[in-house]
């Protein structure tokens, strides 16, 4: 019993560890794509903010003539509206990234925009900003006001004049309002990124001048590159192996927690389970009767706790009550049989004897009168008749058992049939009740033998009674009555009186039944699809054959 419940633990443990871990697998999957979701939309952080071991990870330049840079700093470089050049120690471009224009010398272009980045000591990176800030302040530099206003209109751009004394912006050109700009200036003095403008200062004749663009990626933080090139903030980074640190922590403590959960649970739900396996071992061994376990029922009922599991209580409950009746069954059984080929041995040894006896008086010298040798052959006749009328019940009650036994069945009248059986029993207590006119295919000489069978014992076991056989229709069935007012079959003994081993002890001492009677009766009308009951009483018994009508 404790092997059993120590591998119900331990699978009940197993199956909630198995819950568990697939839950944080998928949880921790569900992470990892928010990250890589994340990721995706980090790759268009401020690449002039970048360190030069960040652009050193996102730059292949170990072979000069096929230099190529990561997928993210591409999508980076196109996102930010940039180009990245590769320069030598000589001072030669020998690389371009994402060139969409003409290229300048480097003087040409705005200061500010360009950043550069000493990947060996040979080579150079320099990435140039191309966003339309950088390009309007490169216009605006160079004085060509018209065009400048066109690209600032293409591009939705304003142009505010700052008055660094009084902290104030004066709109030179654009649709952006002052007072709102103002604000977001004031953010972005303060470092607070997570601005609606971005912004681009810039001076000419030494007055300071504010390009102003519509954010369209207003972040929190600027982010730099991790070790797989994936741009991240080094803050946001410290955060989450923060929290997958403390994840950790929770994760394993809520597993310890669980396991112990687990342990306990199992060992309620393992002890009824162990209490039916153990039952079901011990109806294998053949002791039929329900294990008294006061940790599983309490006033003999199942405890409270272990109400789930009524229903298979109940079942295990009247299996074990069916395997006790049929264990008491096959012992009356067993005995009845018994004391059945008993009493066939002695019906057969009685007549035999009396055969051989009268036989060896026949042939003996002894002087016989004719009378009595008249009267010992009819002796022995009878033994001899009876002797073949129990071998034909046995014979017939086997044929009948293995469904070889067959059945001449015609249209017979009920009513007719009735009051011939009446008429050729010739017994003056023996009566019929009713004539009923309807037929029915049977086998007449089959059905004679149930009447006479039943008939016959009434008259046996009974003294100075009356027989009465009626006959009716009721729910479609044909019903042939045979009641009697006698002292009645004892009511231990009605439930077997069909069976092919019960002999009655309601019998007299000189009757020698086979047993077989009632049981031959029985197979005989339900091989014509019928039924037959009895009911009996101190007031007389009375059998009821229901026969088909159809």
């Amino acid at each position: 019993m404790k092997t059993t419940a120590r591998k119900f633990t331990w699978k009940f443990i197993g199956y909630f560890s198995l819950f568990y871990a697939l839950i944080n697998l998928l949880l921790l999957m569900l992470f990892a794509y928010s990250m890589m979701r994340y990721s995706d939309r980090l790759t268009s952080g401020n690449l002039s903010a970048q360190s030069t071991e960040t652009i050193q990870t996102l730059i292949d330049f170990s072979d000069e003539e096929n230099m190529s840079i990561t997928p993210e700093l591409e999508k980076a470089l196109k996102e930010q509206e940039g180009m990245l050049l590769i320069r030598d120690n000589k001072g030669q471009i020998i690389k371009v990234f994402n060139n969409e224009e003409t290229l300048h010398t480097l003087s040409w272009y705005y200061l500010p925009g360009v950043t550069t980045w000493t990947l060996s000591e040979r080579y150079q990176a320099i990435f140039i900003d191309r966003q339309p800030l950088v390009k309007a302040a490169e216009l605006f530099d160079l004085r060509q006001n018209t065009e400048l206003q066109h690209y600032m209109d293409e591009h939705n751009l304003s142009l505010f004049k700052q008055d660094m004394k009084n902290d104030k912006l004066e709109k030179v050109y654009g649709n952006f309002r002052t007072a709102d700009v103002e604000k977001y200036w004031f953010m972005d003095l303060n470092n607070d990124n997570f601005n609606k403008y971005v912004l681009r200062e810039t001076m000419r004749d030494d007055e300071y001048f504010l390009f102003v663009a519509e954010n369209q990626h207003a972040r929190d933080k600027r982010i730099i590159v991790d070790e797989n090139g994936l741009f991240m903030d080094k803050d946001f980074v410290k955060d989450i192996l923060s929290f997958l640190m403390w994840y950790f922590i929770f994760s394993l403590t809520i597993f310890f927690i669980i396991l112990a959960l687990a342990y306990f649970v199992s060992r309620n739900f393992a002890r009824p389970l162990i209490h039916f396996v153990n039952w079901l071992n011990q109806l294998r061994q053949g002791i039929y009767k329900v294990p008294d376990n006061q940790a599983i029922y309490r006033r003999g009922r199942m405890r409270r706790k272990y109400r789930m599991y009524t229903t298979v209580d109940e079942s295990i409950r009247e299996l074990t009550e069916k395997l006790e009746s049929d264990k008491t069954y096959q012992k009356r059984i067993t005995a009845l049989r018994e004391e059945w080929i008993a009493g066939i041995t002695h019906d057969l040894k009685t007549p035999l004897s009396s055969i051989y006896g009268y036989s060896k008086l026949l042939n003996s010298p002894i002087d016989i009168s004719c009378e009595d040798r008249k009267r010992f052959a009819e002796i022995i006749e009878d033994k001899a008749m009876y002797i073949d009328s129990l071998l034909k019940d046995l014979n017939m009650t086997y044929q009948m058992k293995n469904d070889v036994f067959e059945f001449n069945k015609q249209m017979i009248n009920v009513g007719d049939y009735v009051q011939t059986f009446i008429e050729s029993f010739n017994h003056p207590n023996l009566h019929g009740v009713n004539q009923l006119n309807e037929s029915i295919k049977l086998d007449k000489e089959r059905m004679n033998r149930v009447l006479m069978n039943i008939v016959s014992n009434a008259f046996i076991y009974n003294d100075d009674i009356e027989v009465w056989i009626n006959a009716f229709m009721e729910d479609g069935y044909i019903v042939i009555e045979i009641a009697d007012n006698g002292k009645g079959i004892p009511e231990s003994e009605i439930p077997y009186i069909f069976d092919r081993y019960y002999r009655g002890t309601n019998t007299s001492s000189n009757h020698e039944g086979s047993g077989l009677g009632l049981a031959v009766a029985k197979q005989i009308v339900e091989n014509h699809d019928g039924k037959i009951e009895v009911n009996s009483s101190i007031a007389g018994t009375k059998f009821l054959i229901r026969l088909p009508k159809d």
